[in-house]
């Protein structure tokens, strides 16, 4: 995504619950490549993971900052809410989103373009981890390590 702005483009972030550690992660990623790209984030504000939260949050942000050129969300929910917000704004097309989490409803969007972009965490990945060390506590063991996994961002 941003590589498809020009330097000085309005961004704006709808990020998750802001006391979130995973919302606050995905927020200064968000601002660390906007930064990187020379974008100008001009609002940020929290869609609280909801998508009828972020449509709200995303027409306020349009309506104050009409040249806003891209929108990223911590999560596909609140992209699709920020889809949804842009099309009402007679924007679709000219405003990038991004979401996060590779959700299904969010692959049509992908394929027709109204989302640029989103990330996959691989959360069934994740899910595994998690029960694998509640099993292993279960059984007295120590606590593993911490564990990733691979964030892929996802396109048309």
């Amino acid at each position: 995504m941003a590589r498809q702005l020009k330097p000085g483009d309005s961004v704006a972030i709808i990020e998750g619950i802001p006391t979130a550690f995973n919302g606050q992660q995905r927020r200064l990623g968000f601002e660390d490549a906007m930064k990187a790209a020379g974008a100008r984030i001009v609002a940020e504000q929290s869609g609280e993971w909801e998508m009828d939260k972020a449509n709200n949050v995303a027409a306020a942000m349009l309506g104050e900052h009409p040249d806003i050129k891209a929108i990223l969300c911590g999560n596909d929910d609140m992209a699709l809410g920020a889809v949804a917000a842009v099309k009402a704004a007679g924007r679709a097309g000219t405003v990038l989103i991004a979401g996060f989490d590779n959700i299904s409803a969010i692959r049509p969007l992908l394929d027709s373009g109204a989302v640029a972009a989103t990330a996959d965490q691989h959360g069934g990945e994740l899910a595994v981890f998690g029960i694998e060390a509640a099993l292993k506590i279960l059984h007295g063991e120590a606590p593993p390590a911490d564990q990733t996994t691979p964030v892929d961002v996802i396109t048309k």
